[in-house]
């Protein structure tokens, strides 16, 4: 009987033994096994050595603990599809489990870039840009660049399938007072009317070519001054950086340095669009900025530019309910509510939670805490005693005492959908601190999911099968869906099952 129970004993142990994980990785369009992929284990608590892929697309992992493990597959001009990890539930056993990688090859794109005459643009710096999520904001982002050759041809390559927007910079001539703006394909100078190209795996877009034309270009001109005094600011500088392309623009932004004892400037040869006005200045060790924003669609004169103190938010966390909360692994937001270059900051708390952020521009800013424990929530920002935000527009040189209300008694949301789904818990449209209240969490291989950390109020419930990271904070995508989601109204330390379709 011993005997029979110490081999059950041991098969037990046997069967939950860690096992190694072994696979191949593919082209996805062609079947063929790809070479030199490197292949890395994620979310392991203890690291796992990358391991790559030889010459029959062959790899193999050590033994592994079972349970739900990401590998990552990278070779350069490859990509998952939609870019995500691959996600393996490793059972136990004393076999090695088979796992298959498909990798889709990238696209490209070229053409050829041209002057008004025909010539071909030299050295011109070609970006490609993606729309993505930025903050539940859809912007620009960067994807690839690279310059025109001695015939002005440009290729791209490399890309994973997407949709994108081609723009060309010409480098100016010194001395040369014919200006070419920059130019979107296939002829719009901005991105709102500029036509996107959608690349498919490993699809090759030709003759993507874009003709510049000349443009006189326009002037800015106006004043420079001091907001504490209202005197004319002199010996600092000003810099005009272009709109409506995010962190994409590589050639850099006019800048003009104030001379003038009148605090007069003026820039010339500007291209049609919206700009950020942004300067410092040290005033008696008093840290000034300005930021403005000017729209270029003719020459302007008189332009009043206005340095002033930023404004400081110094704030302390309180947390109520039951628990403990290392306040030191916390950090502090404050995001930008407008669309606006350089605005908003961040902190870390000290072990008595208080923290300071600024100066900042005068603005109105949304708050945030990353790293809350399971179960805690945003739940108010107090000046005084009294529940306030971060409107900031007109406390230039100011400084705000805040406390920040952390909620250990946050609710939780779970239930069922299709497996792999990501679920958003889309707070209301006027929620308080309503930035910070956005849930999301990808379901298990059951479907199942928890949203936990839910503050009291009402709430829309969305599974999806695909979805861009961070759409679900676009008010504008979600009223596109068929499928408005499920409406849910929570209170403190509730618990509720809600199970959810996927669109």
């Amino acid at each position: 009987m011993r005997i029979w129970i110490g081999l059950g004993l041991a098969c037990l142990a046997w069967g939950q033994l860690p096992r190694p994980i072994e696979g191949t990785v593919v082209n996805a369009l062609t079947g063929e096994p790809l070479r030199r992929v490197s292949v890395q284990v994620l979310s392991v608590a203890r690291p796992v050595e990358p391991v790559v892929t030889d010459s029959l697309g062959r790899f193999r992992l050590p033994e592994l603990p079972p349970g739900r493990l990401q590998l990552r597959a990278t070779r350069v001009g490859f990509f998952t599809e939609d870019n995500a990890d691959v996600t393996v539930d490793l059972k136990p056993g004393d076999e090695p489990q088979a796992v298959q990688i498909k990798l889709y090859p990238g696209g490209s794109i070229s053409g050829t870039v041209t002057d008004e005459a025909g010539d071909p643009i030299v050295g011109g710096q070609m970006t490609l840009l993606r729309r993505a999520y930025v903050g539940g904001r859809k912007q620009l982002v960067f994807a690839a660049s690279g310059l025109t050759d001695d015939r002005g041809q440009y290729r791209l390559h490399g890309l994973a399938p997407s949709s994108y927007l081609v723009r060309v910079a010409a480098q100016r001539v010194p001395g040369d007072p014919q200006l070419y703006p920059p130019m979107f394909y296939p002829a719009a100078t901005e991105p709102g009317k500029a036509s996107p190209l959608t690349l498919a795996a490993g699809q090759e877009q030709r003759g993507i070519n874009i003709s510049l034309r000349p443009s006189p270009g326009y002037r800015l001109s106006g004043r420079l001054v001091n907001g504490l005094t209202n005197t004319p600011l002199t010996n600092t500088s000003l810099t005009l950086t272009a709109r409506g392309i995010g962190a994409t623009i590589f050639e850099s932004g006019p800048q003009v340095l104030v001379r003038d004892p009148g605090g007069r400037f003026s820039i010339s040869g500007l291209m049609p669009g919206q700009y950020d006005v942004t300067g410092s200045y040290a005033n008696n060790g008093q840290p000034l900025q300005a930021r403005m924003q000017v729209e270029v669609s003719r020459d302007l004169d008189d332009v009043v530019v206005t340095m002033q103190p930023g404004a400081t938010v110094r704030g302390r966390l309180r947390v109520v309910g039951d628990g403990a909360v290392d306040l030191t692994t916390l950090g502090v937001a404050i995001e930008s509510a407008e669309d606006m270059v350089g605005g908003g900051g961040s902190s870390r708390t000290g072990t008595d939670g208080a923290f300071s952020i600024g100066p900042l521009t005068p603005a109105r800013y949304n708050p945030n805490v990353y790293r809350l424990p399971p179960g805690a929530y945003l739940k108010a920002i107090l000046i005084g005693e009294r529940e306030g935000s971060l409107d900031l527009s007109g406390a230039a040189g100011q400084t705000l005492e805040t406390t920040w209300v952390i909620s250990l008694q946050g609710g939780k949301v779970e239930g069922r959908t299709t497996p792999g789904a990501v679920v958003a818990l889309v707070p209301s449209v006027d929620a308080a601190n309503r930035r910070s209240r956005y849930r999301a969490v990808e379901a298990d291989a059951e479907g199942h999911f928890v949203l936990p950390g839910v503050a009291p109020g009402s709430y829309s419930l969305y599974a999806f099968t695909k979805v861009e990271a961070g759409a679900w904070m676009d008010d504008e995508y979600l009223g596109s869906l068929p499928d408005r989601g499920v409406g849910v109204k929570m209170e403190e330390r509730e618990t509720k099952t809600v199970d959810v379709k996927a669109q």
